[in-house]
């Protein structure tokens, strides 16, 4: 998995990696769903916001909704939800259901561990259902590193303590999880390395062929292996999360609507909008005045 790259300019809510310990260099932070909640105040959680960080919510009485990269997700007792950095989510405060978050920051996990092989606007399940007695076990497994995390006292040895206990709470989840879907193995390699290439060049709208030439292949290789993939063409794998990030940026900054387009090669207005219209299915402006009407009516 490709580690999010954070846009130069902030979000209106910053979302950084701060746990609520003595130690801001702790591995995790295994925390409340209502103590998250408290930290800022509820209109604030209304707004969209993009955290630097992994995040893996656990529903552990109740149901209600958690809304990731614009889609609603629920949650209901044994739902587990795999959020990654840079997708943009939004809280709905007013919503009485318990969640167990574990929170960790970028680049202190293998990305092997990861249940599935997840890339922004990839459309696998990052929400998985448990049932008694697996939640039970997952609980049993978050209170000890939950215990371990309030012993942590900087030491080079109790760092690696919660690093190995952390890899070992990922790797029996990972085990036990009702996966389904796609394995990296079963993916073609053309696919993997496209994703991989278009994130590191997104911002510079790059085109199929020079990710072809780059990357080593023919966009013909390129087209096969991302219809094989996840049935489309490399383009529409490429313009869909080009789409995405304009989404994201769109929703979760107060930017202008022309210099997040010339942040994605569109000099031109009028083309900007004709492709956010054309993926997205609203004007720019249209669509960021209703994703701030929805926020105010949730």
């Amino acid at each position: 998995m490709t580690s999010y790259r954070q846009h130069s300019l902030d979000p209106p809510v910053p979302v950084d990696y701060e746990p609520n310990t003595h130690h801001i260099d702790v591995p995790y932070e295994v925390i409340d769903r209502s103590s998250v909640l408290a930290k800022k105040s509820a209109s604030d959680y209304r707004l969209r916001q993009r955290p630097e960080f992994h995040q893996l919510v656990v529903c552990t009485d109740g149901e209600g909704t958690h809304i990731v990269d614009f889609e609603p997700i629920t949650l209901r007792r044994g739902t587990v939800l795999r959020i990654h950095p840079g997708q943009v989510q939004r809280f709905i405060p007013d919503q009485p259901f318990a969640a167990t978050m574990l929170i960790w920051p970028i680049g202190t996990q293998d990305p092997s561990l990861d249940p599935t092989p997840w890339y922004p606007g990839s459309d696998v399940p990052t929400s998985w259902h448990l049932d008694d007695a697996l939640l039970a076990r997952t609980n049993r497994w978050l209170r000890e590193l939950r215990e371990e995390q309030a012993t942590f006292d900087g030491s080079p040895t109790s760092k690696e303590l919660l690093q190995t206990l952390m890899r070992s709470f990922m790797l029996r989840l990972t085990a036990e999880l009702p996966l389904g879907g796609t394995s990296s193995s079963q993916l073609p390699q053309p696919y993997l390395d496209l994703r991989i290439a278009i994130e590191a060049d997104l911002h510079d709208r790059p085109t199929i062929s020079s990710l072809a030439t780059r990357i080593g292949y023919s966009t013909r290789t390129l087209d096969r292996a991302c219809d094989f993939a996840v049935g489309k063409t490399a383009k529409q794998v490429l313009d869909e999360r080009v789409a995405l990030e304009v989404r994201r940026l769109l929703t979760h900054t107060d930017r202008s609507v022309a210099s997040i387009g010339r942040e994605f090669g569109f000099t031109d207005a009028s083309n900007f909008s004709k492709f956010v219209k054309r993926h997205l299915g609203q004007l720019p402006t249209t669509l960021r005045s209703n994703d701030e009407e929805t926020a105010t009516t949730e």
